[in-house]
């Protein structure tokens, strides 16, 4: 893709393009989101394809004609949808999400002056597979959605495994070390937490080096570490149980994040870490477990690892599932979903600037 300015240089006439992209941008945002719950009702899914034409009339209107297919093989979609020849889910919302997202990013890097990294012959093939979806077999839909998905979600993930701490302030020591050694077995108990502990890590790790490091970072490490423990030692068919866990069931879970915080209080000198574990699970609302805390209540530790670990649980969801990875742009959404409610508003904004810096967060 070039990057070719606007056909008419007029300042006021592009902010004025820009503030309706942006107000329809999130618009649609919202409308997917709706439709999962009801992806039958007709009135969102005419107004979500207005939102889209719109979008792409104004493109053209500005000169940015070639960001226009992206949206063009959207209404591809959006058409057989309205018409009831297919069927509205959460995977083809993921599809619809990340192509808005992806031209959202383009307009921004237009409006920048900045050259995008998405080139005309990668431009082309994204549409085609998102073409694809309307007119294929129910047998091939999950696989050509997939293709579609993995295509428009080429990003590395928000951080990497391997990355070293010490740059947010940590300084291992025999315990921390113990506990990275702990880590390869726990993650190996269920193939679906491969790696997960070390992306919490980094993201949680992340969040509290952008507010100025409030919490200990050798605590704040070790509470991430060890925060599932006692979940390792469950059984594995009530790990990956797919159906809702009976009363019993789900109390035998909850009841990991006592046990992980005993065992680090018993060690000595992880008794904020310990808080944090114990705290993990509240919710700002005050509807979480063990103590139904409020947001005054819980520790600020405790307010990221909720969402740090909720982050990483929505963006590998379809892992027990063989289905593929939840798009980073729809974790985000999720989180932002439940701000000021699950999760501590303050604490939301700080995981935008570290998931989402070039965006505008008000969502």
């Amino acid at each position: 893709m070039t990057t070719a300015q606007f056909s008419s240089p007029d300042a006021e006439m592009v902010a004025d393009f820009f503030n309706d992209f942006e107000e329809a941008y999130q618009a649609s945002e919202h409308l997917l989101l709706k439709l999962e719950k009801e992806p039958s009702n007709d009135a969102l899914l005419n107004d979500l394809f207005r939102r889209v034409h719109t979008i792409k009339g104004n493109l053209i209107y500005v000169g940015l004609v070639d960001i226009c297919p992206l949206l063009q093989s959207v209404e591809d979609v959006l058409e057989p949808l309205r018409k009831g020849q297919l069927r509205y889910d959460d995977l083809l919302s993921d599809v619809i999400l990340l192509a808005m997202d992806t031209t959202h990013e383009l307009v921004e890097n237009r409006l920048q002056q900045q050259a995008s990294n998405l080139g005309e012959a990668q431009m082309q093939s994204i549409c085609e597979k998102i073409s694809r979806i309307a007119n294929c077999e129910p047998s091939q839909r999950t696989a050509i959605i997939s293709q579609a998905i993995k295509a428009l979600d080429a990003e590395a993930e928000l951080a990497a495994p391997d990355s070293e701490f010490s740059k947010h302030g940590v300084v291992l020591n025999n315990d921390l070390r113990f506990f990275a050694q702990l880590l390869p077995a726990i993650d190996q108990r269920s193939p679906y937490w491969a790696g997960r502990t070390q992306r919490i890590a980094e993201l949680a790790l992340n969040m509290n080096s952008a507010a100025g490091a409030p919490i200990d970072a050798n605590q704040l490490l070790a509470a991430v570490y060890m925060h599932d423990f006692a979940m390792a030692f469950l059984p594995l068919e009530l790990l990956h149980k797919p159906e809702k866990y009976t009363a019993a069931e789900r109390l035998r879970v909850q009841a990991h994040v006592k046990t992980s915080a005993t065992l680090m209080q018993e060690m000595g000198n992880w008794a904020q870490a310990a808080n944090i574990i114990l705290q993990h699970h509240e919710q700002c609302n005050g509807a979480g477990y063990p103590n139904k805390l409020t947001e005054s209540e819980i520790c600020d530790g405790a307010k990221i690892l909720a969402i740090a670990d909720a982050f990483d649980a929505c963006v590998n969801s379809r892992a027990h599932v063989d289905q593929p990875q939840r798009p980073l742009i729809r974790a985000i959404l999720e989180i932002n979903r439940y701000a000021g409610s699950q999760f501590s508003q303050d604490w939301v904004n700080i995981f935008n600037q570290i998931a989402r810096p070039k965006r505008t967060q008000s969502h």
